[in-house]
Order: C-alpha cells, then sequence, then structure tokens
C-alpha cells in the first residue's frame, strides 16, 4: 500500500478493505465477524482498547444517539469523552470523535499511516489477520482515545454484540437500549434470538444499563445478567414537560429544556444516558445537576434523529428504518404538532422490513416520495411503489427533495441514515426566515 499523504489517500487507503456496510448480504459467523483477529490486530498495537476506561452501548435503536448524549453530559462535568458510532452521516471522520468533534481529516490520515507498513506485513504473511473496514476503524478509534488520554471512551456496537469487533472490550459500564428485528438474516429471527447476540456485550460484574425491552428480550438479558453476576440498573425516567419544549428529569428539579431530545424515543435514549452518567459520577462521589444536565442537552447536535430545520415549509430528517423506529417518529410529529397534510421522502436498505413500515409512511405522510439513497443497498423504488399501492418514483434524492419542497407542506425525510446524509447539506443550505 502506498503512503498516506493526506485525506484522499486516506479514503482510497480504506478501499482495500472489506466493506459489510456496502454489501447487501453479510455471512454471519465467526471467520467473517472474527473476534480473535480483532484481539490480535490490538494486541500488535499495544492493546489499545485497554488503555481508557471505556463503556460499551448495544441496542436495535438508540445506541448512536444514546453515545453522543452521554458524550455531552460528560462533557458538561469536566470529563473528556472519545466516542466511537457508526455509520457516518455526512463524513467517515464523524465516527470518531474527541471531546465533542469529529476526528480531523489529516490527524485520521496520519494516524493511518502510522499503523500502514505493520497492516502491509499482515497482509503479505498473514492474509487471514488481515482487517475488514470496521475492524481497521474500531482499531483508529481505540489508537486515539489512548493516545488522547481522555478519561472515557464510549463505544457503540457495530452489528449484534457477541461477534461486533468492539466486543474485544472490557468495559467499566455497558448499557443496551432497544431490542427489535433488524438484521434478522445475520442475528434471528425472534427478539429472543436477536437478545443472545446483543446480550454478548455482558461481561462478568460489569453493571448495566438496559432500557424497555419487549418481555421475551428481557426475559433473555436477565438470564445472561443473573449467570455473569451483572447489576441491572433501570434507565433514568424521563418525560414530557408539563409546558412545551421542556422535559421533566427524574431526581432533578426543575424540569429542562428538551433542546433536540424530541418525542419519546429520544427521551428514552436520554434516559438511558443519564443513568450511565449518574454511575459514573457516582465512582467519583458526585452527583448530577440540573444546570449541568441542562447545558449537555442544549449543546446537544444530534443529526437525522428528528432533526428540524425551520422554514417555509418545515423541514424534519430522521433516520427511522425500523418498524419501531417508525412508530416513534409518527407519534413525535403528533407530539409536535407539525401540521397536515405532509410529504415525505422515503429510501429503504434492501434488509428493511418493507411490509411493516410502508403502512405507517401513510400515517406520517398524505404524499410520498420513493427514492434512492444509495446505489448498492437502497430497495428498487419501484417495488416500493407497488408495495405501498402509490407513490411518486424519483430516484435522485436531491431531486426528490426538490420536488417534495414545491407542494409547500412539511416535508419528512426518512428511512435511511444514508438519506440523511444526502438531504442534511441540502437543508442547511436552504435560507432559513428570520426570526
Amino acid at each position: 500500500m502506498p503512503p498516506i499523504r493526506d485525506y484522499q489517500g486516506f479514503l482510497k487507503f480504506l478501499g482495500q478493505f472489506t466493506n459489510y456496510e456496502r454489501r447487501r448480504f453479510i455471512r454471519y459467523d465467526i471467520k467473517t465477524f472474527c473476534l480473535e483477529r480483532m484481539r490480535d490486530l490490538s494486541k500488535r498495537f499495544g492493546d489499545p482498547h485497554l488503555a481508557r476506561p471505556a463503556i460499551h452501548v448495544a441496542g436495535t435503536k438508540g445506541k448512536g444517539s444514546t453515545v453522543l448524549m452521554l458524550e455531552a453530559l460528560l462533557a458538561e462535568e469536566g470529563l473528556s469523552a472519545g466516542a466511537y458510532t457508526s455509520p457516518h452521516v455526512e463524513d467517515l471522520t464523524e465516527r470518531i470523535r474527541i471531546g465533542g468533534r469529529p476526528i480531523g481529516p489529516e490527524e485520521i490520515s496520519s494516524l493511518a499511516e502510522s499503523i500502514r507498513p505493520r497492516l502491509d506485513r499482515i497482509a503479505v504473511d498473514e492474509p487471514d489477520l488481515f482487517p475488514t473496514f470496521f475492524e481497521l476503524l474500531t482499531l483508529l478509534a481505540m489508537l486515539q482515545f489512548a493516545q488522547c488520554g481522555v478519561d472515557w471512551a464510549i463505544y457503540e456496537v457495530g452489528l449484534g454484540g457477541r461477534l461486533d469487533a468492539t466486543n474485544i472490550l472490557q468495559p467499566r459500564l455497558a448499557a443496551i437500549t432497544s431490542i427489535g428485528l433488524e438484521h434478522t438474516q445475520q442475528l434471528g429471527d425472534t427478539v429472543e434470538q436477536i437478545a443472545r447476540e446483543k446480550g454478548g456485550i455482558i461481561k462478568e460484574r460489569v453493571p448495566l444499563v438496559r432500557g424497555d425491552l419487549p418481555p421475551g428480550a428481557a426475559r433473555v438479558i436477565d438470564e445472561i445478567c443473573a449467570a455473569r453476576e451483572v447489576e441491572v440498573l433501570p434507565p433514568v425516567r424521563v418525560e414530557r414537560g408539563s409546558t412545551g419544549g421542556r422535559i421533566a428529569v427524574e431526581g432533578l428539579d426543575p424540569s429542562l429544556p428538551a433542546g433536540p431530545v424530541r418525542g419519546p424515543a429520544l427521551r428514552a435514549n436520554l434516559g438511558i444516558a443519564l443513568a450511565l452518567h449518574r454511575l459514573v459520577l457516582a465512582e467519583q462521589g458526585r452527583s448530577a445537576s440540573p444546570a449541568r444536565v441542562a447545558a449537555a442537552v442544549e449543546r446537544l447536535v444530534l443529526p437525522g434523529r428528528v432533526e428540524i430545520f425551520p422554514g417555509d415549509p418545515l423541514l424534519v430528517i430522521d433516520g427511522a428504518h425500523t418498524e419501531e423506529s417508525f412508530v416513534a417518529l409518527r407519534d413525535t410529529l403528533s407530539e409536535l404538532e407539525v401540521e397536515t397534510p405532509r410529504v415525505a421522502v422515503l429510501s429503504l436498505a434492501s434488509d428493511k422490513r418493507a411490509d411493516a413500515i410502508l403502512p405507517l409512511v401513510r400515517q406520517i405522510a398524505d404524499t410520498v416520495y420513493l427514492t434512492r439513497a444509495d446505489p448498492v443497498r437502497s430497495r428498487d423504488p419501484l417495488e416500493l411503489r407497488s408495495l405501498l399501492g402509490g407513490g411518486i418514483v424519483c430516484e435522485p434524492p436531491a431531486e426528490a427533495f426538490r420536488r417534495a419542497i414545491d407542494h409547500g407542506r412539511p416535508v419528512v425525510a426518512c428511512g435511511s441514515m444514508y438519506l440523511a446524509g444526502t438531504l442534511r447539506p441540502l437543508a442547511h443550505r436552504r435560507p432559513i426566515p428570520a426570526g
């Protein structure tokens, strides 16, 4: 591999690694997702995953926003945090964050160049141990957090949990945000099977914050925790405030401005982040304060999570792509009193349960533009139209967005983080009226 001299060279370098995120179908086994390969890789570079206290977050939905919320909460306490999330929304550098900011293009390029010669040798001498795209990025995050000496390193699981590259961690705390029917071809087609995969992150005697799970999934997680002598803690209760735009947090008074924490799903995620936050503070003999929590929520940015762009018309961008997340989006739009009728711009990946999702899209919008956010993984918009029983096919996402805006009614873009990443820059560039 040639030397990495700049960010474009880094992106070209990444092209040599198998990227399962870009494939329609993924074989889920211990060869494709090999923890021993990840352990070996980390060991060659000094086991950076052991260098800083870690928090491990798994779940079908909500794990990325929970990581970002916890990052903001810790920052308000004067604690530096590294955050590793996936996928990114607009730029790959978003996946590795230090102090609330993505790693710089030059920084990640330099970091990759520092390990490139040893990766070259692995590719030639031990090709079976050559990492995948996700394993490489996980290693880069671990190295960056170790080198920066963060107080806490927060990791979002990529897929499942048991075989995920992040599962070489020996965390101090863990969380499972939610469990639903997603990635069923890999993780199983019942919530109990999926719970066993996600429960693979549970380590002996490491406290676990468990979100509200379906009964069968909760039973599986609780059984694993009992066998591993794990204390299971509930989320902090976060409810809608008595007045608009505020939230009521258990144990804190008065209520706080909600900021970007819109709707029941994001409030639930904040509850999990707050429970982890309180565990971190308890280690230091401290407790949460309303002022610091309010400041953290105020500074919070949640790209593609019921993200609102004011204007005429109002724009909402949300990465909902499961049945549960579309229910949450529908309920949040109602809670926010986003006027009807609405227009949706929709793209779904080929592995999503369109039969369960499309009826909910009809409850969100009266007019639906069907587009293709990703040329490889997105479902054919013509097929979606057939399943939906209507809709307007417009394959280029930007054109679908423009045409939806031309209706002059609130626009809801949903179905994919890839779609969110494509449309967010367009939404930002639209003139926002004063006041």
